[in-house]
């Protein structure tokens, strides 16, 4: 088996990379199109970004293993700006980061609206960039055949995406009970329960349609990268499908079956309580599967193109 460059630290870095950057699209999309409707789901959004896209550079950093020797060797990659793939990467992660967190501080502080939504805006491009860039930065490795695809940076947009919506949807009642004193707003929508149950029943088709372009794309990159047929039967075939069932596959039946309690609670003669108990449940569940699935999707690929030479 060929050795192994990357390993955990690296699949880290793409997971919560992506992540970040298809939270703050979230973030930007539910404020922007949702309006005041969103606004809790749109401050979740933002509030991931920050903290997920510096966690990835932390483990970018740890990964590298010199900053001990040379702290400022990550400055290095400044330079040869716009020549350099990676030199281009980090001014956009970089950028992302800034505008994430002016974003997070307008919203916290209840700054102008008109001049969030313009951070949104920009952050919505950086934010997909940085989502697109993680896969970008793989494909332009050297003797890596397998990495060399044009729908692994599409693939690991949507998986940002889908994973950026489940962790933003997570975070609202972790945040309103742990922390309810800062986010009052998170507390009411949850305390309102009602209202959080329709918020996921809303949700689900746009987690549902995630959900299916992401199988139709690693279809697609399973049908054209060299090797690709080695994720089903090779070593890491289990991983792989345990990415494909647990991250996939069970979140689309876990999507029908809130599809279907959501319709019942329509109905205003059934009595809701058991029912919407039964939606966040659910809901909760199926977002860590998501994040799970999130994960071993990058792992999957960032060994896979190091063993298929």
């Amino acid at each position: 088996m060929e050795q192994l460059t990357w390993g955990i630290l690296l699949a880290a870095y793409l997971f919560v990379g992506g992540m970040a950057g298809g939270a703050f699209i979230v973030g930007a999309l539910a404020d922007i199109l949702g309006k005041d409707k969103w606004k809790v789901l749109s401050k979740s959004g933002i509030y991931v970004s920050l903290p997920c896209i510096i966690f990835g550079l932390v483990f970018l950093i740890l990964d590298l293993g010199r900053f001990e020797v040379a702290p400022l060797s990550p400055l290095n990659a400044y330079i040869n700006f716009p020549a350099s793939i990676m030199s281009v990467g980090t001014w956009i992660i970089t950028a992302f980061t800034a505008v994430s967190l002016v974003t997070a501080i307008l919203y916290f502080f209840e700054g102008h609206a008109i001049i969030r939504k313009l951070f949104e805006v920009v952050g919505f491009v950086l934010g997909g960039s940085t989502a697109a860039y993680t896969g970008v930065l793989l494909s332009f490795a050297r003797g890596r055949p397998f990495w060399v695809s044009p729908y692994l940076p599409w693939l690991f947009i949507i998986s940002g995406t889908l994973t950026g919506l489940a962790m933003a949807l997570f975070l609202i009642p972790i945040i309103a009970v742990f922390m309810p004193r800062f986010f009052e707003d998170f507390k009411n929508l949850f305390d309102k329960r009602t209202e959080y149950v329709s918020m996921l029943g809303e949700t689900d088709k746009y987690l549902t349609i995630l959900g299916i372009i992401e199988i139709c794309l690693i279809v697609l990159f399973i049908g054209t990268a060299p090797g690709g047929s080695f994720l089903m039967t090779g070593p890491l075939s289990l991983w792989f499908y345990a990415y494909l069932i647990l991250g996939l596959i069970a979140p689309l039946g876990i999507g029908y079956y809130i599809a279907k309690l959501d319709s019942a609670r329509a109905h205003e003669n059934l009595k809701t309580e058991g029912i919407s108990s039964s939606m966040v449940l659910s809901s909760l569940g199926s977002f860590v599967l998501i994040l799970i699935g999130g994960f071993l999707l990058r792992y999957v690929v960032l060994v896979a193109g190091q063993i298929i030479i």
